[in-house]
């Protein structure tokens, strides 16, 4: 009897409690561990017939010029309850270079302490022949201010302005 209560307390319990909803724009930054640098980073995480996708826009300094690039993100939640995003493809960007086909991957947890939900971890990059893998931490809280959103504005355009931004894939 014992274990037929502890097998349907196991089971209850991930009922009971409630989930992440990670789904939504986050806003925050990154920071370079080697350079110190801090660029800005938004993401959009959205959850279709039970999967989830996205999109960043991440903005960086060259040369005294500002660029930026807009990816298509691979979305999972670990076993361990950890959010992990990876860089799927180069949507848009104005880089004065040819994309070298570098990927980020970020691994993060969901703090739900403060007011603000935020997510916050560690990125690192794949390393290429012409460049070394790069680490640094990612800090994202989650935002409403889609309006003032250059992600939000690029998926709008990308759905026409049809408002269907959660049907992207």
């Amino acid at each position: 009897m014992k274990t037929i209560l502890l097998a349907i307390v196991a089971f209850a319990i991930p009922v009971l409690l409630p989930a992440q909803d990670i789904t939504g724009l986050w806003k925050g930054q990154m920071k370079n561990d080697s350079t110190g640098q801090v660029q800005d980073y938004e993401v959009y995480i959205s959850k279709v017939k039970g999967k989830y996708t996205g999109y960043s826009h991440t903005w960086f300094e060259f040369d005294g010029e500002k660029y930026y690039g807009v990816k298509k993100l691979k979305i999972n939640i670990a076993r361990d309850g950890k959010i992990v995003l990876l860089d799927a493809e180069l949507k848009e960007n104005n880089y004065p270079f040819i994309d070298k086909n570098i990927k980020q991957l970020n691994v993060m947890d969901m703090s739900t302490n403060d007011a603000d939900p935020s997510l916050t971890g560690i990125f690192v990059t794949n390393c290429t022949r012409s460049y070394y893998e790069l680490t640094g931490t990612v800090s994202l809280t989650k935002s409403a201010a889609y309006a003032t959103s250059d992600l939000m504005r690029f998926l709008e355009k990308e759905t026409n302005g049809a408002g269907a931004i959660t049907a992207l894939k």
